[in-house]
């Protein structure tokens, strides 16, 4: 990946050495969902929440999480007087932190910094989906190594990135109230706010320019299925929209989404995860479908116990709607509780 990895990887290893440094803290729980959702490099730009999932074991003090998605796509069609090409590869790095009261009210907060690249891991993405026996696309017809974000209409260009961009994307912040918890700890439902502040540069599609408000549920249950070692996670809402600089025509002022996560406790260091997440189209009357369809997104992955007590996080994403998030992603993540 060569350059690529020298643009990205600095920044999570900054923060993985802060979270290191940051004393002996209790475990990190492994059951905690993937801290990832759809990097669609149009679909990302709107606040759908990550990282605000119910946990009814969490102790109270402060946490911190960091992920880094490679989120790569190759896209290109016309449909009508519409063009849409969606080809490149969108890193982005998540730093989120939260704080739990006794009383199981928390505050949670979420930075991007976000980084749209040609597509460095093309060659890696056709022989991975060779070995699954996925399809590839347009993904041979294309010059690899290849960044070109754009939407044409009626011949005027709508949005265009084409040159390599690093930035700060939107900043997310959320409230957490307890609403239910069983007295073993093994169940929760939380209400959630949040709000995504318009602090990326919507002229290089690193953030929407668009305040987005954010009002759902998120529950837990490690007891329904505990005698299969099954632990649930899931959420759903719904976003309210100001009106965003990209596309703002056909933007939608209300969107709705969702999630749902099965981790399985294999060992205890070890849990397995499948996770989906969806939300409704952000946009309508585009004339095409990756921006005007319901997005849904399969991650599968696990994480690992690691000595200090940390957690691993590594997983794989795919847009089971086709189109409509990216060809594939790559999740590597860290957590730990202080």
């Amino acid at each position: 990946m060569g350059v690529h990895d020298m643009r990205a990887s600095p920044p999570i290893f900054v923060a993985c050495a802060l979270l290191a440094a940051a004393g002996a803290p209790p475990a990190a729980r492994a059951g905690d969902p993937f801290l990832i959702r759809n990097d669609q490099p149009v679909g990302r730009l709107y606040g759908v929440p990550v990282g605000v999932d119910a946990d009814p074991a969490a102790a109270p003090g402060f946490g911190l999480r960091v992920g880094l998605d490679v989120a790569n796509g190759s896209i290109e069609q016309s449909a009508g007087p519409t063009e849409l090409t969606l080809d490149g590869e969108t890193w982005v790095l998540r730093l989120a932190g939260r704080h739990v009261w006794k009383n199981g009210w928390r505050v949670m907060a979420g930075v991007p910094v976000v980084s749209h690249q040609g597509g460095g891991t093309d060659s890696f993405i056709e022989e991975y989906h060779d070995a699954m026996g996925l399809p590839n696309g347009n993904r041979k017809r294309r010059p690899a190594d290849r960044l070109e974000y754009r939407y044409r209409r009626n011949g005027e260009t709508r949005f265009n990135q084409t040159d390599s961009t690093t930035g700060l994307g939107d900043v997310f912040v959320a409230v957490a109230a307890p609403l239910a918890r069983d007295r073993a700890g093994t169940r929760a439902l939380d209400a959630v706010a949040g709000v995504e502040l318009p602090t990326g540069d919507s002229d290089r599609l690193l953030g929407s320019g668009s305040w987005d408000f954010s009002l759902g549920l998120a529950a837990a249950d490690f007891a329904t299925l505990a005698k299969w070692n099954l632990e649930l996670h899931g959420g759903a809402g719904v976003l309210a929209l100001t009106e965003g600089d990209v596309l703002p025509d056909f933007q939608e002022p209300v969107a709705v989404y969702g999630d749902l996560a099965v981790g399985w406790r294999l060992a205890r260091w070890l849990v397995p995860r499948v996770q989906i997440d969806f939300h409704s189209p952000f946009f309508a009357d585009t004339d095409q479908g990756p921006l005007d369809d319901w997005a849904v997104e399969l991650v599968c992955g696990a994480t690992v116990s690691l000595p200090g007590r940390f957690a691993l996080d590594l997983a794989v994403a795919e847009d089971i709607a086709v189109q409509t998030a990216p060809d594939v992603a790559f999740h590597v993540g860290l957590k730990r509780s202080l």
